[in-house]
């Protein structure tokens, strides 16, 4: 019996993760692979998060990075730090030294994936990264192995666990964005600055990762129009429950004849799609295949034990090709197998709008509203206007039939220049 040799670098919350997994219950990977995993080397830059480490009862060595990286002990060396400029380093350290790497850093994977995966295939090396997208929910192995003979044309669902919550709580508690992200930070489920997960960003480069391993195609986050949910109100959760609608940050990849759609924004989705009733810091991914059809998988989306169960499934995967000496296994190259496709721009976008005005509370303001709607080519489905107070400001909403989003968002260029109109007007779009 082989053991297989690891090298964490980061013991943050997936670090630590990784190291409990490894060390309480790496029987069972032996019972069900026989593949026998030992921790050899940890690093990280910060003495208290060494200090859970139990060195004497499971002889891991606190090693530096160069040492994980460079040493001839080591089988795969696990990236766990973040960010894109050290953590790159590292990893291109490791394949240059002809160690496999696991990696679960989706902003460092959608950025640089060609070159990462161009390095390991001339060390004849595997670079793997589950862990980087939906934490606990197997969806890259999904798309590699469990779906590899269709052709996918459709992935969207909830990346983003804090996102997920916050509006999950301003539904439930009729609480602001502000005092739900508030309560997110104490519980450790928002970071001190939340930038990444509100702004969409963090779903925008997962879905990058979605699309270049499901379609095939050249992609990185940049190429993904992105929108937070920095600007929805309470009104606007509470107004689509009036419709039959939730209201959920979705990522969005759709390939048509005419090129691809990429997309993150808040979205109306009908109270009937079980995505819907995904909730709290839960994920959810759908996929549309030729011969899957459709298949929705829902897990945890982050958190210490989740993601590394993801962690260690790519350890596995990487051993069982160790152990077996595929040589020939290792020799595939992703990069020789994507495409270049149009992307499309969001102005090509076609569908159905919620719309928000803020209005002052005057006669005419509707009828202002649907003049311009209507020369832009957009016709009115419904109408809530409950609140009256006149001559100050009230919410106008308004639902729309399909549209152009070119036509729409010239429509509400035009509209909030109006006297009438006391904010920017808020523009959910709707997915059927």
């Amino acid at each position: 019996m082989k053991t297989i040799k690891i090298g964490i670098i980061g013991l943050g919350t997936i670090g630590k993760g990784l190291y409990d997994a490894i060390t309480l219950n790496s029987s069972f990977v032996f019972n069900r692979t026989g593949i026998n995993l030992k921790i050899v080397g940890v690093c990280d830059k910060d003495e208290k998060a060494l200090q859970v480490i139990d060195v004497e009862k499971y002889g891991i060595n606190i090693m530096s990075i160069d040492d994980i990286c460079l040493s001839d002990e080591i089988d795969i060396v696990v990236e766990l730090i973040g960010g894109t400029t050290i953590a790159k380093d590292v990893i291109i350290k490791a394949l240059k030294n002809k160690k496999h790497v696991v990696t679960a850093n989706k902003a460092l994977f959608a950025e640089y994936w060609e070159e990462l995966f161009s390095i390991a295939y001339e060390n004849n090396v595997l670079i793997k990264f589950e862990a980087s997208v939906g934490g606990a929910i197997p969806i890259i192995k999904s798309l590699q192995e469990s779906f590899v003979i269709n052709n996918i044309d459709t992935i969207y669902g909830i990346l983003n666990g804090t996102t997920n919550f916050i509006l999950s709580m301003m539904r439930d508690k009729a609480y602001s964005f502000d005092k739900v992200l508030s309560i997110a930070q104490d519980k450790g489920i928002a970071e001190k600055d939340p930038d990444l997960d509100v702004s969409g960003k963090d779903s925008a480069h997962k879905l990058a990762i979605l699309s270049l391993i499901g379609f095939g195609i050249k992609v990185t986050a940049n190429n993904v129009y992105t929108e937070g949910i920095t600007n929805l109100d309470v009104k606007d959760i509470e107004n689509a429950k009036k419709w039959g609608y939730e209201i959920k940050l979705l990522a969005i990849a759709k390939k048509e004849s005419d090129g691809v759609q990429l997309r993150v924004h808040p979205t109306l989705i009908k109270k009937t799609h079980l995505i819907s009733t995904v909730n709290g810091v839960d994920n959810a991914i759908f996929i549309k295949g030729d011969f899957i059809e459709e298949s929705l998988i829902i897990g945890k989306g982050a958190g210490s034990r989740p993601t590394a169960s993801s962690v260690v499934s790519d350890i596995v995967d990487i051993a069982k090709n160790i152990l077996l000496n595929k040589e020939e296994g290792l020799k595939y190259k992703l990069t020789d197998n994507v495409k270049e496709e149009k992307i499309k721009s969001i102005l090509d976008l076609t569908g159905s709008y919620y719309l928000r005005f803020s209005v002052i509370d005057k006669i005419g303001v509707l009828s202002e509203i649907s003049k311009i709607l209507s020369k832009n080519n957009i016709s009115i489905a419904s109408v809530i206007q409950e609140e009256r107070n006149e001559n100050e400001t009230v919410p106008l909403v308004i639902l729309t039939h399909i549209a152009q989003e070119k036509d729409m968002s010239k429509a509400i260029t035009e509209i909030n220049n109006l006297n009438s109109i006391t904010n920017n007007t808020v523009v959910i779009r709707i997915e059927e």
